[in-house]
């Protein structure tokens, strides 16, 4: 602050009083999985089913349980049952996942184009091609003019176009037919191509000479890439053209040129097919599915803001890395706090007894365990035929349900948007599967769970709402206390942070996450001196109702 001299009023504002906590979400899920489509290790926010399919390709069909692209499916029934927010990551072994691709002659029969497609994967198989005749003229951009010999360009006839350009050292200048009374434009010889430059103004040796121009139809090809019954278009006058034009406009498939680009085979033609609606298919793509790292995709969910974490197609054998994963994430280190949901293998299903899913040992308050498995439609074959999924997918299910469902909403009794269960328990045997920790499903007018429940073994946290509503705050009074990190640590100022953070829990009481609360905030000298706040918290948060006893009397 600046020393004050002169008479005058000097006015410091300080706005700790005027700080609020941030949002809050504890809805966003996370989920790894293999699919046909998509980088690798990436994680990529998605907002619709419609968009997942889109970035990740199509999954394959069942075939009692044959499949092997387990991300689309999982994300079929987290969109079903309420997600909204879902980041992805797509995992294969990446020495077996292979893009598909074609390879492209040019007209002297030389292999002069690999195309690819952009992701590995099987859903490049889907891709075709087409090289036929042209039927519109094209433009040839880039074509470089030696100046020491006769300047010349390489096509005719030039179509007259107001984008015919001569571009001497980064300089563009108009090209127009001989005879045109355009000043200072380059005229051409429409008959032999033949450059003439304004009187004075020819380029020297050493300059920098490129033409851009329009060619009449029958100088050129069209190549057509197709995938389903989308098309991607291309009008060009020779390959090095092509693999320009594609790997800037294509949004299905990369190219590179086999030839040196000053070759010049590099200036021919593609070779044209015999046909004009002949095409034919990219090769090769492998998915990369067999021997996918799915504890390597949860690394890369490490940092992203998601609260539910789900391992597409994996069952309780993965339960353990799942919270393990959560327990990293849930750290005043990391601060991601998180719950994952796993389900029940697919022979759990078949099986007389309930053994394979009471038999379990997962025990953490961050991880539910779902079973039996359910019945959809798979949609990888025409017509649909209904299946049933094991657990694993049952998990997507129920972690969509939770999404859609505000932290303190129990997941008791709720419904699931399913086509069936794969067992019908008896109530004998749910009763079993409640006192071993699991989140079952039951047919019961309609499918639904019929306790929420996590697998610990601490009954403080048995409740799947305590959990998210514990979550939720912790969120919070993270978000309101972040904006006093390097502020005075005095009473001014931490009485500022009190009401930050007394107005974020008075908001969770009056949304009725909490049925009360205590807050404290205090630092002690020495406390003062280390920089370090006292925040104390005793929250008292709402439970679900999951049974009704009702007394009668008769008189």
């Amino acid at each position: 602050m600046a020393e004050m001299i002169l008479p005058g009023v000097y006015i410091e504002v300080r706005p700790e009083g005027l700080i609020v906590p941030g949002r809050v979400t504890v809805g966003n899920v996370g989920i790894v999985g293999t699919a046909s489509k998509g980088a690798i290790g990436k994680p990529v926010v998605l907002g619709s089913y419609a968009e997942a399919r889109d970035r990740f390709g199509l999954y394959d069909a069942w075939n009692d349980g044959a499949s092997k692209l387990t991300l689309v499916r999982a994300l079929e029934q987290l969109y079903n049952n309420g997600a909204t927010t879902v980041i992805a990551v797509r995992v294969a072994d990446e020495t077996k996942a292979k893009a598909s691709s074609y390879s492209l002659k040019s007209t002297s029969d030389t292999d002069a184009i690999t195309l690819s497609a952009k992701s590995a994967g099987t859903w490049g198989d889907g891709l075709s091609i087409n090289v036929f005749d042209a039927i519109e003229d094209a433009f040839v951009s880039g074509e470089k003019i030696d100046v020491a010999a006769a300047m010349t360009l390489k096509r005719k006839p030039v179509v007259p176009n107001a984008r015919n350009q001569i571009v001497v050292n980064g300089r563009p200048r108009k090209l127009v037919y001989t005879g045109s009374a355009v000043s200072g434009a380059v005229k051409i010889d429409p008959a032999t191509g033949g450059l003439t430059f304004p009187a004075g103004e020819e380029p020297q040796a050493g300059d920098t000479v490129e033409a851009a121009y329009l060619v009449k139809s029958d100088q050129a090809v069209k190549v057509t890439l197709r995938f389903g019954r989308a098309e991607e278009s291309y009008t060009t006058v020779d390959v090095k053209d092509l693999v320009h034009d594609i790997n800037r406009q294509s949004a299905w498939v990369q190219a590179k040129l086999l030839v040196p680009i000053t070759d010049p085979k590099a200036s021919e033609l593609p070779k044209k097919g015999a046909k004009k609606d002949d095409f034919a298919l990219f090769l090769g793509g492998d998915d990369g599915a067999d021997g996918a790292n799915y504890s390597e995709g949860l690394e890369k969910l490490l940092d992203q803001d998601v609260q539910i974490i789900v391992a597409a197609g994996q069952d309780d054998s993965f339960g353990d890395e799942l919270d393990a994963h959560c327990q990293n994430a849930s750290t005043d280190t990391i601060k991601r706090d998180r719950i994952a949901v796993v389900g029940s293998k697919a022979e759990a299903d078949t099986s007389d007894s309930t053994d394979p899913v009471t038999g379990h040992t997962l025990a953490s308050d961050r991880l539910i365990f779902v079973a039996p498995g359910i019945k959809v439609l798979d949609n990888a074959v025409t017509p649909p035929v209904e299946v049933s999924l094991p657990g694993a997918y049952a998990a997507a299910a129920v972690a969509g349900l939770l999404a859609g469902l505000p932290p303190h909403f129990s997941p008791t009794n709720k419904t699931l948007r399913v086509g069936g269960l794969a067992k019908l328990y008896s109530d004998a045997e749910l009763t079993q599967l409640l006192k071993s920790r699991v989140l079952a499903l039951e047919s019961r007018q309609g499918f639904r769970v019929v306790k929420g429940v996590t697998t610990s073994t601490n009954t403080a946290w048995t409740q799947i709402t305590t959990r998210r509503i514990v979550d939720f705050a912790k969120y919070g009074v993270r978000s309101a206390a972040n904006s006093y990190i390097g502020l005075l640590n005095n009473d001014r100022v931490r009485g500022a942070l009190r009401t930050t953070v007394n107005s974020f829990l008075a908001e969770m009481v009056t949304d009725e996450k909490l049925v009360s609360y205590d807050l404290s905030v205090t630092a002690t000298r020495d406390q003062e001196r280390q920089g370090i706040v006292q925040v104390t918290m005793t929250l008292r948060p709402t439970f679900s109702i999951d049974y009704i006893k009702v007394t009668m009397f008769l008189e």
